[in-house]
């Protein structure tokens, strides 16, 4: 079957030699159809619903029919009919009935809501089946289709049921004590004809009301009730869940069994009575025929009546009162207070005594009196007198005493004077604590309060003489900004009129610590350790400490010493060290930062090698680099030239990024070798001291004294030289022909012109000092570095002269450059641009900015640079500009 149609397909296996194939259908009710097919399948249109299809196939050749085959067919089931609907109230479902359909094995219905949201299904293979969980106050479509074993039929036309109505929303209830009514409200819902209120009891009692509108009333109310209040929501005999249940109470009913007796002492009553139903507290008023009253309250079922007047009679009444109401008043009854009798009685005592004096007027006829004071902790003091005074003794400290005089010792016979109340002087105050206040340095003490104390005064004193006071109306005081690591001494009075307590017990505080003092950072380079120490913090117990980075990275140690190791810090990063002590509940304000580097070591090997070079010694500062980041290297060189302490030497490197630097030193120079490493977070220490020698000077005034066959030569001391040699000078180099630490040599076979003299010592050989016409001929050749490290190492406070021409004719050079404002003069180096150390020459050329340099080599490459100068201050050299000769 085709499940969707009324079209049945029927197939069968194809025969040998068949032309065609004839297909019959008949159906119980009488419906027969047919269809023809060549192949081994045909279709069977417009098939009765729920019907079993006999089936007749018949294969035909081009002369005659095949025997017949035999099949039946089953069409898609029918559509159920007369659907109906029927709201079961009180689950909130649906019963949904229908007529059974041909062909049907079972069956489906659906509900779904008018606006979409909401679907619900059930199945069954009878004609019925209930729809459950609906929603209220929803109007659904209900249908029913019907299924066999492979097909469903269409769905039926549908009907509506409308669901149970939903229950009111925001119940609230009101009552009226006094009509003994509640009424209930609550918000309108148009889904409802009707609305029934229920108001039951814990006991099973129930109150009714009906309404149309969004309230009802319920009246009759008895006293003394709880009530659960629901509210459901009615339509067409249907009615919904209660409303949530809101809790209410009637007005409680009125109190019973009341009684009064008068306490003479007080002039005060003690009033009982029975427990009222309904009852939360209840209220006692005592009304006097002049209209004075008195009241009290309570929760129990007794209450006392203060402060009567004395000679009056009063009428006592009592109500009970709950959240929602109070009860009308209970059945009065009457009191008659003491008589007024004795007047102008006083009472004394002196601040600390434990004694009061009572004293009145005689009163004519009684010789015999009683005094009773009766404490507010129900303590009774009593003394008696035949004249007009008497001492109660053994009164405390603290106490409100309520004082009558009697003529006897019937309290309340006709000879009693009205109360007088007095206290005693306020007693010390007891189970004073005192606790920190951190943030201000501050304490806040509290005490147990006194009842007759109208005021309390607080004195703190430190060791260090710091006093401080503060006065309060309640039993606590707070003090601000005390000295820090002090001790305090803390003590309280308490003052009542012209009476003050004798001081508490003492108890002693601790305020905040100090910040550390005079804090110190020492940074390791090598374990890249800093080292933080403080003086001790008074009043300190722990030290925490910090240092912290510019992007807030964060290292810390706590100890209870006072120096601390921050393991971990970053080479050549800045840190802020700050420090903070602590007494183990409150911490001191942080010291204020030291900024300190995680500065590189210094180099831990120097080494300087020596190199003669024309009149000065070549000296190679060498160095190991330093494992930290971004570290350059400043190297710094002093000394005494010809070893005098007036002729000193203190030259320095730019900062590099090398590991070596070369300086000229001029001879005879004792020297002092050190290196300093820097970066961003500070300049090492210098490293660890090279100190050393360079060649000697070569010596000075050499003569030639005698003739070819014996001679003496003879020269001036060259400082710091070790010894000297005297050399034959031949075409073919010159030869040793004497070594002495004298000033002096004989020599043979030699002429003036023959002879040569060098100085030397442990750097090194000198030049070589010649003998012409009595003076010494000293070669005038300068070292390139050295020129540009002393331009190097001046301030530079002239501009940079620029080369603009440099011409070669022959073996000629002749260079211009600009002029720079404020020179005098300028200095030119010339090099040639060999891979070997070069000879180099070096002019000064005053007021002008050009000059000539001659007798260069033929085909040679030379760098010229210049620098100009003033005075001792020179320029950097400008940048090379190289040129070949002819």
């Amino acid at each position: 079957m085709e499940c969707g149609s009324h079209t049945g397909v029927v197939s069968w296996e194809q025969g040998e030699d068949v032309a065609s194939y004839l297909v019959y259908a008949s159906s119980p009710d009488g419906h027969q159809t047919h269809c023809s097919s060549p192949t081994s399948s045909c279709k069977l249109d417009n098939l009765h619903c729920g019907q079993a299809y006999n089936l007749t196939i018949t294969a035909q050749d081009s002369h005659c029919d095949s025997q017949n085959a035999f099949s039946t067919l089953q069409s898609v089931p029918c559509t159920p009919t007369n659907v109906q609907t029927s709201l079961v109230c009180l689950s909130n479902s649906a019963a949904v009935t229908w007529q059974s359909a041909s062909g049907a094995l079972s069956y489906q219905a659906e509900g779904i809501t008018v606006d979409g949201t909401h679907t619900a299904n059930c199945s069954s293979s009878m004609t019925h089946c209930n729809l459950e969980h609906l929603l209220c106050g929803q109007t659904y479509n209900v249908s029913v289709l019907s299924t066999d074993h492979s097909c469903s039929s269409e769905e039926s036309l549908f009907t509506q049921v409308h669901t149970a109505p939903c229950p009111p929303q925001a119940v609230d209830v009101k009552v009226n004590c006094s009509a003994g009514l509640m009424t209930v409200t609550w918000v309108a819902n148009p889904d409802a004809e009707s609305f029934h209120v229920r108001a039951a009891t814990s006991g099973g009692a129930l109150l009714t009301c009906d309404s149309t509108s969004t309230s009802c009333s319920i009246t009759g109310l008895p006293c003394g009730q709880s009530y659960s209040i629901t509210v459901t929501s009615v339509r067409g005999g249907c009615e919904s869940q209660p409303s949530t249940a809101v809790n209410v109470t009637s007005a409680p009913c009125v109190p019973h069994g009341e009684a009064g007796n008068l306490d003479c002492v007080t002039n005060s009553a003690w009033v009982t009575w029975l427990q009222a139903m309904g009852a939360e507290s209840y209220s006692v008023l005592a009304v006097e025929r002049g209209g004075a009253n008195s009241s009290c309250s309570a929760t129990d079922l007794h209450c006392n009546v203060p402060d009567l007047l004395c000679g009056a009679t009063y009428t006592f009444h009592i109500t009970a009162v709950n959240s929602f109401c109070h009860s009308g008043p209970s059945n009065s009854f009457q009191i008659q207070t003491a008589p007024c009798a004795l007047t102008s009685i006083t009472a004394h005592t002196d601040c600390y005594s434990s004694h009061i004096t009572v004293s009145w007027q005689l009163n004519e006829g009684s010789s015999f009196y009683v005094a009773t004071a009766e404490g507010h902790d129900q303590s009774i003091l009593m003394c008696n007198s035949t004249s007009t005074s008497c001492d109660l003794a053994t009164a405390k400290c603290g106490m409100q005493y309520t004082i009558i005089i009697s003529a006897s010792s019937d309290k309340c016979s006709s000879l009693r004077s009205p109360p007088l109340k007095m206290h005693t002087a306020p007693c010390a105050p007891q189970n004073v604590t005192v606790n920190p206040v951190c943030d201000s340095n501050g304490m806040m003490a509290s005490w147990s309060p006194s009842l007759v104390a109208e005021s309390y005064s607080l004195t703190a004193s430190s060791r260090d003489g710091d006093v401080r006071t503060c006065r309060s109306i309640t039993n606590n005081c707070t003090l601000f900004h005390l000295h820090c690591g002090q001790i305090y001494d803390v003590s309280i009075t308490a003052s009542a009129g012209n009476c003050t307590s004798l001081a508490s017990q003492q108890v002693t505080f601790h305020t905040v610590p100090c910040a550390p003092q005079n804090m110190s950072v020492a940074v390791q380079c090598d374990t890249r350790t800093a080292i933080l120490s403080w003086e001790e913090s008074q009043g300190s117990l722990q030290y925490f400490t910090w240092a912290q980075t510019m992007d807030g990275h964060t290292l810390h140690c706590d100890t209870t010493g006072t120096s601390c190791s921050l393991r971990g810090l970053t080479c050549g990063t800045l840190y802020n060290f700050t420090a903070q002590a602590s007494d183990g509940t409150c911490n001191s304000s942080l010291t204020v930062p030291v900024q300190r580097g995680a500065v590189p070591c210094p180099p831990g090997t120097v080494r300087v090698r020596t190199h003669l070079m024309g009149d000065a010694t070549l000296i190679r500062v060498s160095w190991n680099s330093v494992d930290c980041p971004n570290v350059t290297y400043l190297v710094q060189v002093t000394g005494h030239i010809q070893d005098n302490p007036q002729s000193n030497m203190d030259v320095s490197s730019y900062w590099t990024n090398g590991n070596y630097f070369d300086f000229p030193v001029p001879c005879s120079t004792s020297y002092n070798v050190t290196v300093l490493a820097q970066n961003s977070a500070g300049t090492s220490r210098p490293s660890q001291a090279v100190t050393g020698v360079t060649v000697p000077c070569p010596p000075m005034d050499v003569t030639f004294t005698g003739d070819h066959s014996s001679a003496t030569v003879s020269w001036s001391s060259s400082v710091l030289s070790t010894g000297y040699k005297v050399y034959q000078l031949r075409s073919d180099g010159q030869v040793p022909v004497c070594l002495t630490s004298d000033l002096s040599c004989q020599v043979s076979g030699l002429l003036a012109s023959d002879v040569a003299v060098t100085a030397w010592n442990g750097a090194g050989e000198s030049f070589a000092s010649k003998v012409l016409t009595g003076q010494t001929l000293n070669r005038q050749k300068r070292n390139l570095r050295y020129a540009k490290l002393n331009a190097a190492l001046t301030p530079e406070q002239l501009s940079v002269p620029e080369v603009k021409v440099a011409r070669v004719t022959g073996q000629s050079l002749q260079v211009e450059w600009s002029r720079v404002t404020g020179a005098d003069s300028y200095t030119l180096i010339l090099t040639e641009d060999t891979p070997s150390l070069p000879a180099e020459e070096v002019l000064s050329v005053y007021k002008t900015e050009i000059t000539t340099v001659t007798d260069l080599k033929p085909a040679t490459r030379y760098c010229v640079v210049v620098s100009a100068k003033h005075g001792s201050i020179q320029s950097a050299y400008s940048q090379p500009v190289c040129v070949t000769t002819e």
